[in-house]
């Protein structure tokens, strides 16, 4: 749904300008993007783009989380990222894909600005502290990619989902005062062993596991992770 109130448009333009995506456009550039841009919601479960897709548009996550996959030669489903709030995708592509890699899919409530994709390459080319921001956010993605899937390679299901779940923390989590990480969305078990590529019944009690040994706590299917040591299984 596109939002039809316009005068939250500058407001959410501020919101831009303090954020590396857009804070080094200028006034004229800012203006470009707020002119094009639309906000718009989704609901929890909804497509915003399928892998294969026409690469139009551009992201800024306003408010919730997303998901990004990709489907195998199987049709199985693997999971490539999550996103919050206050992050832009996908950087995947930029430049010189004609269509996008992944699918991107609402897990919450979602807002979200949408920029035409040749619109944000155009002011990225013209703006050198920008692009120098789109490659590192670009090597953190892949960076954090091939760190998950490396410690995937494992056949310790327990492991598995210890990682799927450490995965979540650091992309979508929040640190608290006690040490602890809340991961401040729902994450139901299924979707969890998509994560960790184990069935639901082995999350399930792998996770009733660390439980126990009071490395993280699940309560309506909200996780906290107690212990900051992503080795400890």
């Amino acid at each position: 749904m596109i939002m039809k109130d316009k005068s939250a448009y500058q407001r959410y333009a501020d919101n831009l300008r303090t954020h590396p995506e857009f804070g080094p456009l200028d006034d004229a550039d800012i203006q470009k993007v707020i002119s094009a841009m639309k906000i718009k919601t989704y609901h929890r479960g909804q497509i915003l783009f399928d892998q294969g897709d026409s690469r139009d548009n551009f992201y800024y996550l306003i408010d919730g989380v997303v998901k990004s996959f990709h489907w195998d030669e199987d049709g199985e489903e693997q999971l490539y990222l999550y996103v919050r709030q206050n992050k832009a995708f996908p950087y995947i592509g930029l430049f010189d894909d004609a269509n996008y890699a992944y699918t991107v899919e609402s897990m919450t409530e979602v807002k979200l600005a949408e920029i035409p994709m040749n619109l944000y390459e155009e002011v990225l080319r013209s703006t050198p502290e920008l692009m120098v921001n789109a490659i590192r956010e670009m090597s953190r993605i892949i960076n954090m990619a091939e760190t998950q899937l490396q410690k995937m390679v494992t056949t310790s299901a327990k492991y598995r989902v210890w990682n799927a779940i450490w995965f979540l923390g650091q992309q979508i989590g929040d640190d608290q005062e006690d040490g602890s990480i809340l991961v401040p969305y729902p994450m139901t078990l299924v979707e969890l062993s998509k994560v960790s590529g184990t069935t639901r019944e082995t999350t399930s009690a792998m996770v009733q596991q660390l439980v126990k040994e009071n490395k993280v706590r699940y309560n309506r299917k909200y996780f906290k992770i107690l212990v900051r040591d992503e080795t400890s299984t």
